[in-house]
């Protein structure tokens, strides 16, 4: 249905009609304590030079002190120190000519520097003539302290490790992960050569090229330094006797995985002193953390089925998508699955069984029922046939309990998986897997970082689960059962830190989905504690790191069912658990309903995901994403007048998605999209309009149209920045036009406004968008659709407030990457649909786009 719907009425193009550049910069306004410390350059100064010196004389002792004890010579010689800056005009990456090597940028405009130099000489000097007010120092009164960065471990330490940071024990053995900075003092790329007025091609060229090589020579220095301090930590560890056990070396080196542009990760298992040495001492490191706990799968007595199906799976087409599931193994030779296994690219990760693919997992698997919802995403089929939409792969990483070996390092995983299954024409992966506590906020981590990483160098989409709320974990994680012992009520308790998305859910580039119940279950004295369509009780929600929306978007993955007692008793009956293949390893029935979790909801993403790879086989995964997103909805209880939408956001996303939005169109509904591969490069806008038609215009129609636009980008990440803009190397945004405003002149105006477009929203603007470009713009507060890379707002608009010349722009923003040459790819999609269903509006915006072609041709 959905499929010859989409054929019916397809998307159609969006074009590029306008594109420019900002020719240069603005100048950032100082912060007043930077002004201040400008004004006493004395004081200022002074103080400063107190702080280097105490430092340097404390380093001092500590290299008379590590020969004595016999500890491990540092890296260079090199010392570790904590900067804060001014953050609105300091350039972190241009603290080399402070003789600063820059490891991590922190929040409030603190940094993590190491220096080679023990008398951090370039530093004193610099101070010297701000003293003496010289020309060119006035930078030093950004520099708003100097700390010794061995006083302040918890920069480096995850929360969890920092409270236990006293209780480490020297004769211990700790299993960590560890991310070490690797770009050395070439942080950033050369600033590129701009032309002179009156300079001749060929001396302007030779600028260029020597621009070019220079860079060339920066892209070599940090595939240096990388191998070298890759060596060093080596060194290191293995004088602790740990040696053995760094976990992303193969080889010698660190796999791709675990390897970004700024930085690489590992983990290790190193003794109590050890740890503390390398944590306080290594110059080069940035983050330790413990290495994940793996979320169970939520299961209950529920009712299953004794019959077996009498249906039958046939395959699919030999040039299908391929969906590979990352999971516990599948029974390939399920009656409901065989016929779809892609059985010659079967693989297992699973130390000791990696020639055991099969899905081990007791009372029914894992791998076999995510791979089942991935084909069937609502129920199954008892007779005749149907055509599989896609061939599922099996990659087999979680053992028979259900866990990832901590022996398997996420980001080596993931990296060996994609490179594997991508030569195989693989671009969709289901990653039913999630830790057990909350995702962290400080730093992007290895495991999301690698999805983000892996995402930027090939064109896939990673489909991950939320989490789930199944059990306590200390104070980080509180089970279900916690909150409502406690007295919490559903569903404030989902907006409790503890229930946040659980890592790798935050990564910026992969589509997070959690989990909504599908039906309320009352049978006294047990009941739902969801309803129907809201977000299932054990569902983690967001926001993500850095205040992106997480999860994206929602499906059907069960509920709980309570009692009276007190505190209640749980479960999950087969009435709200959703229908899945079962593995029949074990015996057993084929189909049951008696599990659920957000493990179940995200394949039943995958398989909208595979429809849309199947219909548009030559788009991206970019435009795959942002057609499920843009096919999102909230369900009818989120525009009750007594719920707080911002908390809509946080539980559901952009809402619950589905498939014949995705695939196509109504006679009341169109969606414009970009079609083949789009890039953009920083300070860049490309302006794009949708003509509108005269009859949609007319005041006396006063028609209700909700206008939907989403962005969807990836760009290539750094993994020491805390910021959002910072980690990613181009970031972008988009702006609709204002009111009368044509192509031309709103190019001009988003050009103009620049460099405050982040901060402002100028001119008059008929809409007001559900979210708007900042926290406090739209309808729902604190939360902003420009955060991630995936970026949707909606608003209903009375039809005569539209405008002939509709145009959103996409506008490109620097990030860490100042390469001008640089560029990131993106796709939008711009959808219009008529809220009175009979109005039709889908054949009169296709003419009027056919017109204004013809138009443009004739005048060109």
């Amino acid at each position: 249905m959905a499929e010859r719907q989409s054929q019916k009425f397809p998307h159609i193009q969006l074009r590029l009609t306008r594109a420019g550049g900002v020719a240069s910069a603005g100048f950032p306004r100082e912060d007043s304590r930077t002004s201040a410390n400008r004004g006493d350059r004395q004081g200022h100064g002074k103080k400063l030079q107190g702080e280097v010196f105490s430092m340097v004389s404390e380093w001092q002792d500590i290299d008379e002190k590590r020969e004595e004890e016999e500890k491990p010579k540092l890296p260079d010689n090199s010392r570790r120190l904590i900067l804060q800056i001014d953050p609105t005009t300091v350039d972190p990456d241009k603290l080399k000519s402070y003789g600063i090597e820059l490891i991590a940028e922190l929040e409030n405009g603190y940094i993590i520097g190491a220096s080679v130099d023990l008398e951090l000489s370039d530093l004193q000097k610099k101070i010297d003539k701000f003293i003496e007010e010289e020309k060119r120092s006035g930078g030093v009164a950004g520099i708003w302290e100097i700390i010794d960065g061995i006083k302040k471990p918890e920069l480096i330490l995850s929360p969890e490790l920092w409270n236990n940071w006293e209780q480490v024990k020297d004769n211990q053995i700790y299993t960590v992960d560890v991310g070490i900075a690797c770009v050395g003092t070439e942080s950033k790329l050369p600033d590129y050569p701009k032309r002179k007025d009156d300079e001749s091609d060929d001396k302007y060229n030779k600028r260029l090229k020597t621009w070019i090589d220079k860079r060339d020579m920066t892209y070599e220095s940090w595939d240096d330094v990388q191998s070298q301090r890759q060596d060093e930590l080596k060194k290191f560890v293995s004088f602790y006797n740990g040696n053995r056990e760094i976990q992303s070396f193969i080889e010698g080196k660190i796999v791709a995985g675990a390897l970004l542009p700024d930085s690489f990760s590992c983990r290790i298992s190193i003794s109590g002193k050890g740890l503390k040495d390398l944590v306080l001492n290594f110059p080069y490191i940035f983050d330790v953390s413990e290495p994940d706990e793996f979320s169970e799968f939520l299961q209950k007595e529920g009712l299953s089925e004794t019959d077996e199906p009498s249906f039958v799976l046939e395959a699919p087409e030999l040039n299908a998508p391929k969906v590979c599931v990352i999971d516990s193994g599948i029974q390939e030779r399920h009656p409901l699955l065989r016929a779809a296994i892609d059985s010659q690219n079967s693989r297992s990760w699973v130390p000791g069984e990696t020639d055991q693919t099969a899905d081990y997992v007791k009372n029914g698997g894992h791998g076999t029922r995510v791979a089942g919802a991935i084909l069937y995403p609502r129920t199954i089929p008892r007779n005749g046939t149907q055509k599989a939409i896609c061939w599922i792969q099996n990659a087999r990483v979680l053992d028979r309990d259900c866990y990832l070996p901590q022996t398997l390092f996420p980001p080596n995983l993931l990296s060996e998986i994609v490179d594997i299954y991508y030569q195989t024409g693989t671009r969709i992966f289901n990653h039913s897997i999630a830790g057990v506590v909350p995702c962290r906020l400080m730093y992007m981590s290895p495991w999301a970082a690698a999805i983000d990483q892996l995402t930027w160098h090939n064109d896939i989409l990673v489909i991950v689960s939320a989490g789930n709320l199944d059990k306590r974990i200390g104070n980080q994680r509180l089970s279900v059962r916690d909150h409502l012992k406690a007295n919490r009520p559903y569903p404030d308790y989902l907006l409790e830190d503890s229930c946040r998305i659980a890592n790798p859910a935050q990564s910026f580039q992969a589509l997070t989905v959690g989990s909504i119940a599908l039906t309320f279950y009352n049978s006294p004295p047990q009941s739902s504690i969801s309803k129907t369509d809201m977000p299932s009780a054990f569902s983690c929600s967001g926001l993500g790191i850095w205040e992106t929306i997480k999860p994206e978007v929602v499906e059907y993955g069960g509920d709980l069912v309570k009692d009276e007692s007190t505190p209640p008793s749980l479960t999950c009956p087969e009435a709200v658990c959703p229908e899945l293949v079962r593995s029949t390893l074990g015996g057993g029935p084929a189909i049951s309903s008696d599990q659920v979790g957000t493990s179940y909801a995200t394949p039943k993403v995958s398989h909208i995901a595979a429809c849309l790879a199947s219909e548009l086989p030559n788009e991206s995964c970019l435009l795959y994403r942002a057609l499920i997103v843009q096919s999102a909805r909230w369900p009818e209880w989120a525009f009750a007048d007594n719920i707080d939408q911002g908390d809509v956001i946080r539980q559901i996303g952009y809402g619950i998605p589905r498939l014949d939005r995705a695939l196509g169109n109504a006679p009341n509904r169109i969606t414009l999209i970009t079609t083949g591969e789009q890039r953009i490069k920083a300070r860049y806008a490309h302006v794009y309009q949708v003509k509108l038609p005269e009859q949609l215009l007319s005041q006396g129609e006063e028609l209700e149209i909700l206008v939907e636009i989403t962005l969807s980008y990836k760009a290539q990440p750094r993994r020491t920045r805390r910021n959002r803009r910072r980690y990613l190397s181009t970031w972008l945004d988009w702006e609709c036009s204002k009111k009368g405003e044509e192509p031309d002149r709103f190019l001009a105006r988003i050009l103009k406004d620049y460099d405050a477009s982040e901060d402002s929203e100028r001119g008059e603007d008929p809409f007001k968008w559900t979210l708007g470009k900042r926290n406090n713009y739209g309808q729902v507060r604190e939360v902003s659709r420009s955060a991630g890379t995936i970026q949707k707002d909606w608003v209903i608009v009375n039809s005569y407030n539209l405008r002939e010349a509709f145009c959103i722009a996409v506008v490109g923003h620097e990030g860490w990457n100042n390469d001008p040459e640089a560029s990131v790819p993106y796709s939008l999609v711009v959808s219009f649909e008529a809220i009175q269903a009979n109005v039709p509006i889908y054949n009169v915006i296709v003419q009027a786009q056919v017109e204004t072609r013809v138009e443009q041709q004739v005048n060109s």
